[in-house]
């Protein structure tokens, strides 16, 4: 499938847009000596690696690190696809918190961010590559770090790749742990816009609707394009964040979040302006025929969902009838946060991290684990 600026986000859309960012980038530019990337070095940390590795045959951005070298692996899945990691989640508190329990690490998936390039042939942009890397990631972590077996953390579309890899290597996991849990992408579509259709017909939002009627809800002729239109609403009524926000769903701080991450070179932000949803158009029909009821219905280490009650964009009530027909001899357990919709980990922070050390290791270990304040 060829890149189609024009079927990604709009004409309208792109044509500020990419202005704008541009401007952003010529700024960044200035500022910045070269063209390489720089890491940020944080004190007491007894690990701290950031590698470009050869996974599934092109060069992947992988970060490891921790306060304790002892410390059990906690492998990370991200969202999107195709969102880009590193400018936000090894940076905010429950990540820089989790180090002190878990040597974490942070993968920019293939396609994504510094794990973009030009080489990546189009085919193997599928769910089965995925999985596959991801398991040539688990190997690389457990020979850098020693570790016999890791803990494997989805979050929303990671978590597809997750279920899907913890049913097939059991082996080389003590747990299986998702936020925002996805299991039709199709059907999550289709449940978010009967959430912001009866939104928008409540408030009487016609914006809203005028966009609505324009999307055609069969799966044949669902695009991205009525995707991104989909959540944008669905962040502005609560469903990717309990409260909701009228700010703009990407706005200009996370912009300049990206443009300037230090792991990025110039090169690497040139890539994300110009080609922000590479991996979701790469993935498209992959993903409207994707179902883990059909592709994982077991699951043979420990599961722990953690899911946001008011969750619309992955949608929490799909999650509960997948983990009720999920068959999981060693345990399966969800906790709900009552406070959060599609980020519990950002939205109850101190309840989640409360869960991975007084829950979660104890029933793994047999013990909680000692974290230095």
């Amino acid at each position: 499938m060829k890149l189609n600026l024009k079927n990604s986000k709009g004409v309208s859309l792109w044509s500020g847009a990419i202005l704008r960012f541009l401007l952003i980038l010529l700024i960044f530019s200035q500022l910045t000596s070269c063209t390489t990337y720089r890491i940020r070095r944080l004190p007491n940390k007894e690990i701290q690696r950031f590698e470009m590795v050869r996974i599934g045959g092109i060069r992947q951005a992988i970060s490891i690190r921790g306060d304790d070298k002892t410390n059990p692996v906690l492998v990370y899945l991200h969202g999107g696809p195709g969102y880009p990691l590193f400018p936000f989640e090894p940076r905010q508190g429950s990540m820089l918190r989790l180090e002190r329990q878990f040597t974490m690490v942070y993968w920019e998936q293939r396609g994504t961010g510094k794990s973009f390039s030009w080489r990546i042939p189009r085919k193997s942009m599928s769910i089965e590559q995925f999985v596959e890397d991801t398991r040539q990631v688990i190997e690389y972590v457990r020979q850098v770090t020693g570790a016999d077996k890791v803990f494997l953390w989805g979050h929303s579309w990671g978590s597809n790749i997750g279920a899907l890899f913890a049913a097939r290597y059991p082996e080389l996991l003590y747990a299986y742990i998702s936020t925002g849990q996805s299991v039709s992408p199709f059907e999550n579509e289709q449940l978010a816009y009967e959430f912001v259709l009866e939104q928008a017909q409540n408030e009487n939002n016609r914006k809203a609707l005028r966009q609505l009627a324009k999307i055609d809800t069969l799966e044949a002729n669902y695009s991205l394009n009525h995707a991104l239109t989909v959540r944008r609403w669905v962040y502005r009524y609560g469903g990717i964040l309990k409260e909701g926000s009228d700010r703009p769903y990407v706005d200009i701080s996370e912009i300049g979040q990206i443009l300037s991450a230090p792991e990025y070179s110039i090169s690497d932000r040139i890539n994300l302006i110009l080609f922000p949803y590479f991996s979701a158009e790469e993935l498209w029909e992959d993903l409207k025929a994707f179902d883990l009821r059909e592709a994982a219905p077991g699951i043979e280490v420990p599961v722990y969902f953690l899911v946001g009650k008011y969750d619309k964009i992955v949608s929490a009530q799909l999650a509960l009838v997948y983990f009720n027909m999920l068959e999981a001899p060693a345990g399966k357990h969800l906790i709900l946060f009552e406070q959060s919709a599609h980020r519990p980990f950002d939205e109850e922070r101190e309840k989640f991290l409360k869960v991975l050390k007084e829950r979660i290791f104890p029933e793994v270990f047999g013990e909680v684990p000692h974290i230095p304040e």
